[in-house]
C-alpha cells in the first residue's frame, strides 16, 4: 500500500475529531494575493446561506439583540470542512462574508458588550494600559479552555509587555480557536505579538463616518463658492497614517503550536509551502508531507473555514510571514481572506 492513502486517512481522521469545534463555513469567497497588513477587500462574496451562526450571546447593546433570526447561543459548534491539500479532491472553501460571522459579530460590538461577553464566558482578564489604540485593551490572565497563549521571546513579562495586550473583541476570538485548538490535543499557542505600537502619528479609525456639522459647507464647496480675488480655503492636513490590526490589537501572529505530549508544530520549521502557491485545497501540498505538515494545514485550513478572522495570512502569503500565521478582525471588512 503506498504512503498516500494514509496521509489522506490522517487528514480525514483528524478533522472528524474535531468536528464540533467550530462554525460551518459560510459559503465561497475568491481569493487575492495582499500584502500583510490587507486594506482594500477582495472582490465581493454571493451571499452566506442562511443559518450562519455565531457562539455568543450576548445580553446587551450587541449585534444579537433583538435578533429573531439569530439561533441560540452554543458552547460548540457544527462541523468542519476538511479542507487540507489531500481532502480527497474536496473543494477548499471560505465562508462568504456575513454579519452573523463570528469576526463580524466579535467586530461589531461595542466595548461594553465585549466586555459583558467576556464576564459571562468566565474568561481570564484585566484591563491593560499602554496601548493608545487599542479600543478596549486587556490581557489574557490565564489558560482558555486549558490552551496558554504565551509570547516568544519577550524580554518583559507577561504583565508589562504591549505584545500580550490585545481589544477585547480578539479575546473573544481566541477562546474559540482555543475550544477548537483543545480537540486537536494543544495546550499551548506560542505567538510573536498580539498588540504592536502603531507608526507615528496613527490614530484609530473612527467609530462612524465622519458628517460635516449640519449648516456647515464642505472644503470642496468652499472652494467652489469662493469668489474670484478671494483666498480660496487652505487644503487640509495630510490624513495621519490608518494603523494596522496590530497596533489596534486585532491580531496576533502566531509561531507554534504546542500538543500536551510536547510535540511542537512550528510554523518556520514545518509548514514547508510555496510563496505564491494556495495554503488550502488543491495545489497546496507542502514540499515534503510529514506529519507535521499535515496537521498543520489541517488546523490552519479549519480554521480559515470557520468565519472566526477576517484574514489569515501564512509562510505562502509572501516572505515576512515565513515564521507565522496572521490571524486578525477587521471591525469595518466585509470579507474574508486566506493567503
Amino acid at each position: 500500500m503506498s504512503a498516500l492513502p494514509s496521509r489522506r486517512a490522517l487528514t480525514l481522521g483528524a478533522a472528524l475529531i474535531g468536528a464540533a469545534a467550530l462554525l460551518t463555513p459560510l459559503g465561497i469567497a475568491s481569493l487575492r494575493h495582499a500584502s500583510e497588513e490587507p486594506v482594500d477587500a477582495p472582490a465581493a462574496a454571493a451571499p452566506a446561506p442562511p443559518g450562519a451562526a455565531t457562539a455568543l450571546a450576548d445580553g446587551g447593546d450587541g449585534p444579537l439583540e433583538g435578533d429573531a433570526d439569530a439561533p441560540a447561543p452554543a458552547d460548540g459548534a457544527a462541523a468542519l470542512l476538511d479542507g487540507g491539500w489531500d481532502a480527497g479532491g474536496a473543494r477548499f472553501e471560505l465562508p462568504a462574508w456575513s454579519a452573523s460571522s463570528r469576526a463580524a459579530t466579535y467586530g461589531a460590538l461595542s466595548a461594553d458588550a465585549c466586555d459583558r461577553e467576556m464576564k459571562r464566558r468566565g474568561i481570564p482578564h484585566a484591563p491593560a494600559r499602554g496601548a493608545s489604540l487599542v479600543d478596549r485593551p486587556v490581557r489574557i490572565t490565564g489558560a482558555l479552555h486549558g490552551v496558554t497563549f504565551r509570547g516568544d521571546g519577550v524580554a518583559k513579562p507577561r504583565s508589562a509587555s504591549p505584545f500580550d495586550i490585545a481589544d477585547c473583541r480578539l479575546v473573544l476570538a481566541l477562546d474559540d480557536l482555543a475550544a477548537f485548538l483543545t480537540t486537536r490535543g494543544i495546550v499551548e499557542v506560542v505567538h510573536f505579538s498580539m498588540h504592536r505600537p502603531g507608526p507615528a502619528g496613527a490614530v484609530a479609525p473612527p467609530k462612524a463616518p465622519a458628517k460635516p456639522p449640519a449648516g456647515k459647507k464642505t472644503l470642496k464647496a468652499a472652494v467652489k463658492a469662493a469668489k474670484p480675488g478671494e483666498r480660496a480655503a487652505k487644503k487640509p492636513a495630510a490624513a495621519p497614517r490608518r494603523p494596522n490590526q496590530h497596533a489596534l490589537g486585532l491580531a496576533i501572529d502566531v509561531a507554534a503550536f504546542v500538543k500536551a505530549d510536547g510535540t511542537r508544530l512550528d510554523v518556520k520549521a514545518d509548514w514547508l509551502g510555496a510563496i505564491g502557491a494556495p495554503p488550502c485545497g488543491p495545489g497546496s501540498e507542502p514540499k515534503a508531507p510529514s506529519p507535521h505538515a499535515l496537521e498543520l494545514r489541517e488546523i490552519l485550513c479549519s480554521i480559515s473555514t470557520s468565519g472566526l478572522f477576517n484574514v489569515v495570512l501564512t509562510p505562502n502569503a509572501n516572505e515576512a510571514h515565513a515564521d507565522h500565521f496572521h490571524f486578525d478582525i477587521k471591525r469595518d471588512a466585509r470579507y474574508f481572506l486566506v493567503e
